[in-house]
């Protein structure tokens, strides 16, 4: 088998900034104004306060900040209080190859780590591009058989991410990268029977957390194996590996990139949802719905997104963001599925909310790709049908424009403009995006 703790390890520790091509810089520097849109709404969640709380509590020395509330502490409790508060709202970028949120436990890494070694900004994207662009490709290997499992990629591949990342800007040697990488598939986990709980979240943290662990560990002389992820009785093998590696996971690496076929979300919701929610946002560009006519609504999706995201009485807000029916009703009654505020305790007992609801049917389709859904809406004697695929293009200048206007929305526009001044700027350094993310 190729050596992939070697491959990966290798290639994190040669990277250089112009080794990236300009898609991949453009999807970086998206994804991080994406992400910090979508953390600095999510420091008020109470899983951000909880866990900013215990990283205080724990008097570490004063590295690197919390963005929830501002405290110095160890860059190892700020990536995981960040980590957590980034995958807080469940709105931050998904990698259908990735299976899973690769910035929110790569970017946090990154930040914790640059303020503590005044690192500029353009260490940072080198360091988050490489981070992010090693953990797609691991998890593309990975695959849905390990999701399937039970395991949750923003955790476990993003572990090795962001282990990457730590170790670029630590300032590793070869081996000791690849030495990162074996310590780390030791630590990363992350399960999914924690959807729909706070543990969710906290699984960005984890990784972003575990990837400086592991570097500092690496760089203090801690001696793992070189091939722990592929070994026998190593990471693949234990955790619902399928025993395939895709072509694309390991061809081309440094020349091709698989990172910029990333997705972004629209909609405060699980991404599983987000195909279905587009197909029905077009049906309803083109019809008048009278919610008290509607009859049924049945929604087509592959059978992987019925562990993930259908709940089928939601009682909370963040239960309701992982329920095909509620959302389908939200949007049916012309709730914004992009608002927030949305997805609330309350929407789940709505009385018409729930006749809705209960009117949805959920089909799994096994001929349906991850990215793809149909959706038929029988009311009276008309049945009207649509679907959506994710994967399908959009041209960069729209994308862009959704992208800032979706962080203006989150942050205010003085502040998404001024991030992104810092991100095209050599000049600046880590702790002037952290500053933005605390006022």
């Amino acid at each position: 088998m190729t050596s992939i703790t070697k491959l990966f390890g290798s290639y994190g520790y040669n990277t250089k900034l112009d080794s990236f091509n300009d898609e991949m810089k453009f999807f970086g520097k998206m994804s991080i104004l994406d992400w910090c849109g979508v953390a600095y709404a999510g420091k008020t969640e109470p899983v951000s306060k909880i866990v900013a709380e215990m990283v205080k509590e724990e008097n570490g020395v004063n590295q690197a900040r919390v963005i929830t509330s501002g405290h110095n502490v160890s860059a190892r409790g700020a990536a995981l209080a960040n980590g957590a508060t980034g995958h807080a709202l469940d709105y931050d970028d998904t990698h259908f190859l990735f299976v899973g949120h690769p910035t929110s436990s790569a970017l946090p890494t990154a930040l914790a780590l640059g303020e503590e070694l005044n690192s500029s900004i353009e260490e940072l994207l080198l360091a988050y591009m490489t981070g992010v662009e090693v953990s797609t490709r691991i998890g593309h290997i990975l695959g849905y058989s390990h999701y399937n499992a039970g395991f949750h990629q923003t955790a476990t591949s993003g572990s090795f991410g962001s282990t990457i990342v730590a170790s670029k800007l630590l300032g590793l040697n070869e081996d000791q990268t690849i030495n990162a990488l074996g310590i780390v598939s030791t630590r990363a986990s992350g399960i999914k029977s924690q959807f729909g709980t706070m543990g969710k979240p906290y699984h960005a943290g984890m990784a972003a957390s575990n990837g400086i662990e592991a570097a500092k560990l690496s760089k203090l002389g801690f001696i793992s194996r070189d091939d722990g992820i592929e070994c026998d009785q190593g990471f693949f093998q234990t955790h619902g590996w399928d025993k395939k590696i895709p072509p694309r996971a390991i061809e081309n690496l440094g020349d091709d990139f698989l990172f910029p076929e990333i997705k972004y979300k629209f909609h405060a919701c699980c991404h599983g949802l987000h195909s279905f929610l587009e197909a029905l946002d077009e049906l309803k560009q083109e019809n008048n719905f009278n919610p008290e006519t509607i009859e049924e609504i049945e929604i087509e999706t592959n059978p992987s997104w019925l562990k993930v995201c259908n709940i089928e009485e939601p009682k909370t807000g963040l239960e309701s963001k992982f329920s095909y029916k509620l959302t389908a009703a939200m949007s049916i009654y012309g709730k914004d599925t992009s608002n927030l505020d949305t997805y609330n305790d309350e929407i789940c007992f709505d009385e018409n909310m729930q006749k809705m609801r209960d009117k949805v049917r959920v089909i799994p389709n096994e001929t349906l790709s991850n990215t793809q859904s149909k959706i038929s809406i029988k009311d009276g004697s008309s049945n009207i049908k649509n679907n959506h695929d994710l994967s399908d293009e959009i041209e960069k200048n729209v994308l862009e424009t959704k992208i800032v206007n979706k962080s203006s929305s989150l942050l205010s526009k003085p502040k998404s403009d001024e991030i992104s001044k810092i991100l095209n700027s050599k000049e600046n350094k880590v702790s002037s995006l952290v500053d933005c993310l605390i006022k």
